[in-house]
């Protein structure tokens, strides 16, 4: 389940699948605010409560680490590091005889969800091969 709370108003029942799903996230977070679980339902802590307080989890809680597993540790300062880095790869690089003939340009720091623009599927053909898939005449 993806993110209950975010897509639809929710209610217990959102909350009741989120709970079965990332129970021990949710009880870290809820431990961090000085709450415990088994208070849901009471004065204490109630299902609007709970609602409230998973919605507005900031990135760092347990429970947004548990539901992105691949992208909770890249924040702002990870991807600003990182167009940093980029960039110092290309300025050493545009000073090389790499860079006037066109090759050799420095690979980007891998990013998560980010796929890479450079295909890297099978090897390369031939002239000959190709005149001769293609039926042209040499």
């Amino acid at each position: 389940m993806a993110h209950p709370l975010r897509s639809q108003p929710g209610g217990i029942l959102s909350l009741d699948a989120l709970l079965e799903e990332h129970c021990e996230a949710i009880e870290y977070d809820l431990i961090t605010l000085g709450l415990r679980l088994h208070q849901l339902g009471t004065e204490v802590l109630g299902w609007r409560e709970l609602k409230a307080i998973i919605r507005w989890l900031p990135t760092e809680s347990a429970l947004f680490r548990a539901m992105n597993p691949e992208s909770h540790r890249w924040q702002l300062d990870q991807f600003l590091l990182a167009d940093i880095t980029d960039s110092l790869r290309w300025l050493v690089w545009a000073k090389t005889d790499d860079a006037r003939n066109g090759r050799n340009r420095p690979e980007l720091v891998p990013r998560p969800g980010v796929k890479s623009d450079r295909e890297r599927v099978g090897t390369a053909t031939g002239i000959g091969e190709m005149n001769e898939f293609l039926n042209w005449d040499e």
